[in-house]
């Protein structure tokens, strides 16, 4: 009866979390149809826009998104995959589809974080599937909700390029990592795991160097410690063959990007710190910006909801947990590892697409850490193997979640009505109610409504005046030349384009 009891309490809790997640992303979802494409998305854009424009074929876009992979490739940056994704936003397809992007991007991000934890912690490690679900969705929370105010929220969803960039590549990454644990545990239909590990490995090699970064270091620790435990067991170490080949595919593609011709011509217009300072950097990093700038009230709340759930699913789960203070040094390093590469190459981590993956990925690592650390608290310093599974016990736990779920809704009422910006999903419902993203598209739809017109050989735009802070990133330039307005200029087939500032709109002059 009382085991009856706790699985449905944890089905009940496992549905509102999921309810929870998508009715917080709905914000999110409804200002999408508020976003239009800026920048590279043009410019990157365009020879997939002038190949789909032409054929009506979406292979054809896609064709020239791989051409421009390979021709970025040659002149000007290693990352392929990254290139190629880049390079096919919705926008493409005409510009009414780029609202679908925000919309794809988070939909990918559930879905590849919910798959790695699934695999990760039902598979391999033997956790409760719901338990599971539940922490995903959770995390999932944190990981879209509580991005760092500013640009990094813009340059997640919002700017597809950007997001296309970072997201998508962290998804595969999440995606490939999962197919490498499969790998060592799939029975019959292991050979097409493997297979599947070794196209989705190259990919990850070829996209941004933050996830191939991560991914290639966790690799080579997992077989170096596969090795040797099997070695301490007296087995072969053959069975090390279905893991190091999607290992090293995955090196194929990360070696092939860093040895490019383009990176030799970007380094030439950016410079970054050494290796060793790069290192020492990204760790000092990791203390200043994840734990003491981004952790926030949300995140110890979370953890204290998630608590039971860790402890309650220990008994069950295949680890040794003989290993916390190696649990906490590989997380901070991996953490820090991730934000290495632009410092290496650029010395800063400004961009706000940066700090995103960098949140990102710390925040996985986070949770992750905190549940091995209350296993090992409970299996080896408490030595406390039975739970209490009786209806006193599910009570009490009832008990306590619904007073930390309350604490919680009350922190972000509070934090939410004093800033409204607290969390993504109530800034973007500010920007939907103050105007501003309706602003927004009226300034878009009537600056494309220029750009659509053939008879405007030289365009003159207003600049914008509405600016949403998640759905803004630049404007043209009131001079030709500039390279947001030769982007547009060539997209739209124009002579030329220009910005007007907005004090001087009032002459009527929108095209010649």
């Amino acid at each position: 009866m009382a085991r009856s009891q706790s699985e449905k309490k944890i089905s009940l809790t496992e549905a509102a979390a999921w309810l929870f997640y998508f009715v917080t992303l709905l914000p999110l979802w409804i200002l999408a149809f508020f976003n239009y494409p800026s920048a590279d998305d043009i410019n990157m854009g365009l020879p997939a826009h002038e190949a789909f424009a032409a054929t009506g074929n979406i292979l054809a876009a896609w064709g020239q998104g791989i051409y421009m992979a390979w021709y970025d490739y040659l002149h000007w940056m290693g990352y392929f995959t990254s290139t190629a994704l880049m390079s096919v936003p919705p926008s493409v397809f005409g510009i009414r589809f780029y609202p679908a992007g925000a919309i794809f991007l988070s939909l990918c991000l559930t879905a590849a974080t919910a798959f790695f934890l699934h695999t990760l912690l039902v598979r391999l490690a033997g956790m409760g599937r719901r338990a599971c679900s539940i922490l995903s969705a959770l995390l999932l929370f944190l990981t879209i909700q509580s991005l760092p105010a500013g640009m990094a929220r813009v340059e997640t969803l919002y700017w597809y390029c950007s997001g296309a960039n970072y997201i998508l590549t962290w998804c595969l990454g999440l995606v490939f990592l999962a197919l490498f644990i499969r790998a060592g545990l799939d029975g019959k239909r292991r050979p097409l795991t493997v297979i599947t590990g070794c196209a989705v490995g190259f990919l990850v090699g070829g996209g941004n160097y933050m996830t191939a970064l991560t991914c290639a270091i966790i690799t080579v620790l997992a077989i170096a410690g596969m090795g040797v435990s099997l070695k301490r067991g007296g087995r072969s170490l053959r069975e090390l063959l279905p893991l190091i080949l999607p290992a090293l595919f995955l090196f194929a593609g990360f070696t092939a990007s860093c040895l490019a011709p383009g990176n030799a011509v970007r380094e030439e217009a950016v410079s970054g710190f050494g290796a060793v300072k790069s290192i020492l950097i990204s760790l000092h990093y990791t203390a200043w910006y994840c734990i003491a700038t981004w952790t926030r009230a949300e995140h110890l709340l979370m953890m204290l909801f998630l608590a039971p759930l860790f402890w309650e699913q220990a008994p069950r789960m295949r680890l040794s947990w003989r290993y916390p203070f190696a649990v906490c040094v590989l997380s901070y390093g991996l953490a820090s590892a991730n934000v290495t590469p632009p410092l290496y190459a650029l010395g800063n981590i400004v961009a706000g697409r940066l700090q995103a993956m960098y949140y990102i990925q710390y925040i996985l690592l986070l949770i992750l850490t905190e549940g091995y650390l209350i296993g090992w608290l409970r299996m080896r310093v408490l030595r406390v193997a039975e739970g209490d599974t009786g209806e006193d016990g599910v009570r009490r736990r009832r008990y306590y979640l619904g007073g930390v779920a309350l604490f919680f809704a009350v922190i972000s009422l509070l934090c939410a009505g004093a800033e409204p910006d607290y969390y993504m999903g109530t800034e973007a419902v500010r920007e939907l109610t103050d105007g501003s993203a309706a602003g927004y598209r009226r300034e878009n739809e009537e600056r494309f409504a220029v750009l659509l017109d053939p008879a405007v050989q030289d365009a003159v735009l207003k600049q914008f005046t509405n600016k949403p802070a998640l759905l803004w990133y630049s404007d043209i330039d009131t001079e030709p030349g500039n390279w947001i307005n030769d982007g547009l200029a060539r997209y739209f087939h124009k002579n030329s384009v220009r910005g007007i500032a907005a004090e001087d709109a009032d002459t009527g002059e929108r095209g010649q």
